[in-house]
């Protein structure tokens, strides 16, 4: 709540006459308090709760600490600011008043962070890490009632709370480097939104090259916010210094590099090419988040595949991708889109829809109304939406074409007009449901799934030794099954993104074993990662 009001009176500052309102929410990692972090199987715990709020409107602007922040960016979502960054390093608080050196043998040294754990343990191995989670008043709190002997804590965090003084020691550079991103405050919004433009006036340059440095170095090695990586990039003019380190959990093995220069990213590759080649990779594997040895089948369209792809690859897994579906485009009567401003609502419900209108409305030299509202199914048809010029007004808090219907229905009046712009074949309950709520609701088709060509001969060669399939919508599953060379072998799992791809594919006759809770292909990966390791409850 610091760093929110923090970011308000930042935004306050530059833009005296506008009120920024704080909006309190409770995220997974604040429900699960008896969580181990290291033992969750997904990153963003602290921080997906909050993107969900922006998109679906219940706020204009998220604030998080950078370092929470998961490697693979939101679709939809940008990080428009970061604010001045404060002291990246770690302190030490101990019960009896003593630095690291200082402390006894065998002193039980409370954090939650395996970077933390494996740093300490380089330094000092006769110490003992003990997980400990809470705000910072619960680990001070369980600091004097003795269970633990010291603790480690970011020294932003002390200093925000006004409780730095009670530190005996801030950790140098040297013994301890901070999280990527520690220490620095960034807001996050919808692209191209008007909250995104006022947050990017007060964006801080200096740290977000900094930050951005330090993520890139984490993305491109393939660790997260859970791993035993330590990150610092200063800028000096026109120069940006990168140090990193990578250790194993007991801290015996320590891989550092340093880098300096002006192509920040030749830096970030001269850094990470310097720890790969010392066995960086071998060290990162996160214990409870990996998906090394599964063989996982991509079946969406090729131009959606790639970010699915990416991720799974990111894991560890080998994605092997197969389209069983491909666009292909409806001629439409350029007359259907000569009136456009007689509609209230453009709904979208795919990012194959958001590209096939807008190519449609370029080639008839048409743009949509600035009147007429864009409703989107899910973030990543948001997100096209946006790179297309037709901001998202609407997103359902879950991903379907009844929540979508019930949450345009509550932003309307009887008697809106809604222009819904889908792919052929689809499900009626959205223009139902609208209709049935008064709306008065025209279905443009624009495109159709399609089989490719030689899916057949393709499926049967990518099939074999396949541990898991994805599928991303009805009509992948619909065309898998009609071009599948025989059944498949019960040791192959079924991933579906939501329930009703996964009806489809026991309609179909195919046992369906994971069901994305959250409608979108980082929720399809963070289903498959809990199948191997459940979150407690």
């Amino acid at each position: 709540m610091i760093q929110a009001q923090l970011s308000a009176d930042a935004l306050a500052g530059r833009y005296p006459e506008h009120e920024f309102v704080l909006a309190p929410l409770t995220t997974h990692g604040d429900r699960h308090p008896s969580m181990r972090l290291t033992d969750s199987p997904r990153e963003g715990v602290f921080v997906k709760e909050l993107e969900q709020a922006v998109l679906d409107g219940r706020a204009e602007l998220a604030v998080h600490s950078a370092k929470d922040l998961p490697t693979l960016a939101t679709p939809g979502l940008v990080l428009t600011a970061f604010l001045p960054r404060v002291d990246a390093r770690d302190a030490l608080i101990a019960r009896a008043p003593s630095t690291l050196s200082e402390l006894a043998p065998g002193s039980r040294i409370g954090t939650g962070s395996p970077r933390r754990a494996a740093q300490i343990a380089a330094i000092r191995p006769d110490l003992r890490p003990v997980e400990i989670r809470g705000n910072v008043d619960t680990r001070l709190r369980r600091l004097a009632e003795g269970a633990v002997d010291a603790l480690i804590l970011a020294v932003a965090g002390l200093e925000r709370l006004g409780r730095l003084s009670e530190a005996h020691e801030l950790l140098p550079f040297d013994v301890m480097l901070p999280a990527p991103g520690q220490g620095a405050l960034v807001l996050q919004a919808i692209g191209g939104s008007e909250a995104d433009r006022l947050a990017n006036e007060i964006d801080h340059a200096p740290t977000r090259r900094a930050v951005e440095a330090e993520r890139a170095l984490l993305r491109r090695l393939g660790g997260g916010c859970l791993s035993a990586l330590g990150a610092y990039a200063l800028v000096d003019g026109d120069d940006l210094t990168l140090q990193a380190v990578v250790l194993d959990a007991s801290g015996r093995t320590v891989i550092r590099a340093r880098a300096r220069g002006r192509d920040d990213a030749g830096v970030v590759d001269e850094v990470a090419g310097r720890l790969e080649a010392q066995g960086a990779a071998g060290l990162l594997t996160r214990r409870g988040g990996s998906l090394a040895g599964l063989r996982i089948m991509v079946t969406r369209a090729d131009r959606q595949a790639s970010a699915l792809v990416d991720t799974l690859t990111a894991l560890g897994a080998q994605a092997v991708t197969c389209p069983v579906i491909a666009i292909e485009p409806i001629a439409v009567d350029p007359a259907a889109l000569q009136d456009l401003g007689r509609y209230d609502w453009l709904v979208l419900t795919s990012a194959n829809g958001v590209d096939r209108l807008r190519e449609l409305l370029h080639d008839a030299g048409r743009d949509l109304p600035a009147k007429t509202k864009v409703a989107a199914i899910g973030p990543e048809t948001a997100a096209r939406a946006q790179e297309a010029g037709m901001t998202p007004a609407l997103v359902p808090q879950r991903f379907i074409a009844e929540d979508l219907a019930d949450a345009l229905a509550d932003a309307t009046t009887p008697g809106a007009r809604i222009l819904l712009a889908r792919a052929a074949g689809a499900r009626d309950v959205l223009p139902e449901r609208l209709r049935a709520r008064g709306a008065r609701v025209d279905v443009l088709e624009t495109y159709r799934a399609v089989p490719p060509a030689g899916v057949g001969p393709r499926l049967a060669a990518c099939l074999p030794g396949v541990d898991l399939i994805t599928f991303t919508s009805s009509s992948t599953v619909r065309h898998f099954v009609d071009a599948m060379p025989g059944a498949l072998s019960d040791e192959v799992r079924i991933a579906c993104i939501g329930p009703i791809t996964a009806q489809t594919a026991r309609d179909l006759g195919l046992r369906v074993d994971i069901i994305a809770q959250e409608y979108t292909t980082r929720g399809l990966v963070d289903a498959i990662v809990r199948s191997r390791t459940p979150i407690p409850a």
